[in-house]
């Protein structure tokens, strides 16, 4: 039996508390704020409530605009982050239990590292002593070096936000600024986002970046390659001008490693260094999530930090970062690989979106989205890019055959769902046929 001590809860820790707890070990899962995490607490979960609501509201304005309905409805935004804070206590509790019931051993408290003794003091008092520690203790919002920051709001303030502002100044041209732009624009703010240079450029497909711009962002307007000179109370300065507003950061992340800056080796950004078994410079610290760096997502960190707790129990896991499933959360997701085995080098091919469920009232006005897909001269798929209502679900799917090893002859006997608007399958039918 090992006695481990994981430091914070969001999705890397927990699952690896419970990964080590379930086969016997001695585990510690140490949590200064909330269970569940900045995904859970401030950022995934509170884009998915506030996105079901701009859905809501999007659909009923196009429903009066063709004459099904004859109203448009109001939105109560102190209401909704009133019961989404409610939603998150009530998830709290069963990730608790759920942690709890698997062993671990659960406390909340500020921790600090005493390496010399092996042991982390929590609230200056509590001592837990380890044979491992795993530090899993995320990530915070980057705060530029900006005249009037302080000024702004970030998406840990989303929820205390009273009311729909008027005006919204985003600054930050990634998926943070483009979710926030669609929720605050559905619900009746007029949204202007600032880029250093071009919006979403981790898309690299700049027809997709055109297709979310005019199709999925309403009254939303794009400035690339901005120089932020101020943030007032009320506006930003930038280089070509003054723009009014409410002031939003989406300038990215820094990891939260503070806490062992001391102890193990970081890079130029914070980020805490691992070698590909999740271990750091020291050999009884691990770390895995935000902390790191990398692909930042839940799904990732939750891999991580089992990788993490399989390699403290001595089974030599590397994580795989080969193909990874992303989604930038609209009226449509917009669906994207990241990893070292996409490529787009092969026959690309896009298939305009189909009327189904969640995009069927939108065909008259040509808003289906569209499906991209590359494939090899092997018959690998190598690409996919996905704007459809259903394309958070199909892409996971399709990356789990495509690491199995499915090509796309492999898909005879495949059965979809009908209705469906996934396109990725359709594509995957057409390289089959044709090519």
């Amino acid at each position: 039996m090992t006695r481990i001590v994981i430091i914070g809860a969001g999705p890397a820790g927990r699952f690896a508390s419970m990964a080590a707890a379930e086969v016997g070990n001695e585990v510690t899962l140490i949590e200064n704020k909330h269970i569940g995490g900045k995904c859970l607490n401030q950022a995934c979960m509170v884009v998915c409530a506030l996105n079901d609501v701009s859905k809501h509201v999007l659909d009923a304005e196009n429903f009066n605009n063709q004459g099904i309905i004859d109203s448009t409805p109001t939105v109560n935004y102190k209401r909704v982050t009133t019961l989404i804070k409610e939603t998150q206590k009530k998830i709290r509790k069963i990730l608790t239990k759920e942690t709890i019931n698997t062993g671990v051993e659960y406390v909340q408290g500020r921790a600090e590292v005493d390496i010399e003794n092996k042991m982390v003091i929590v609230n200056e008092d509590d001592e837990y002593p380890f044979d491992k520690l795993l530090v899993c203790t995320g990530s915070s919002p980057y705060i530029p070096d900006i005249p009037g920051v302080h000024n702004a709001y970030t998406y840990k303030d989303t929820l205390k936000i009273n009311e729909v502002p008027e005006k919204l100044v985003i600054i930050g041209g990634g998926s943070t600024a483009a979710e926030y732009a669609n929720i605050f624009s559905s619900l009746g703010s007029q949204v202007e986002i600032l880029c250093r240079t071009q919006f979403l450029k981790m898309l690299n497909d700049s027809e997709a970046e055109e297709y979310i711009v005019s199709k999925l962002l309403k009254n939303t307007i794009i400035h690339e390659n901005v120089e932020i000179q101020e943030i007032t109370d009320t506006s930003v300065v930038t280089n070509f001008g003054e723009i009014e507003g409410t002031v939003l950061l989406a300038t990215g992340v820094v990891a939260n490693s503070e806490i062992v800056k001391d102890i193990v080796e970081l890079d130029s950004d914070g980020n805490i260094l691992v070698d590909e078994f999740m271990q750091t410079s020291h050999e009884d610290i691990y770390a895995a999530g935000d902390v790191i760096g990398g692909i930042l997502s839940t799904p990732v960190s939750r891999m991580e930090g089992i990788c993490a707790i399989k390699n403290i129990m001595g089974k030599k896991v590397k994580p795989d970062y080969s193909l990874i499933p992303l989604t930038i959360s609209l009226s449509y997701d917009v669906s994207y690989m990241l990893g070292n085995q996409v490529s787009s080098i092969g026959k690309e091919v896009t298939l305009p979106g189909a009327a189904g469920p969640g995009s069927f009232w939108n065909t008259l006005n040509g808003k289906t989205g569209f499906t991209k897909e590359v494939v090899n001269n092997d018959g690998d798929i190598t690409n996919i890019l996905a704007i459809t209502p259903s394309s958070n679900v199909a892409l996971p799917y399709m990356i789990k055959l495509i690491k199995s090893g499915s090509k796309v002859s492999d898909f005879e006997d495949f059965i979809e769902i009908h209705p469906t608007t996934d396109g990725i399958f359709k594509l995957t039918e057409y390289f089959k046929r044709y090519l």
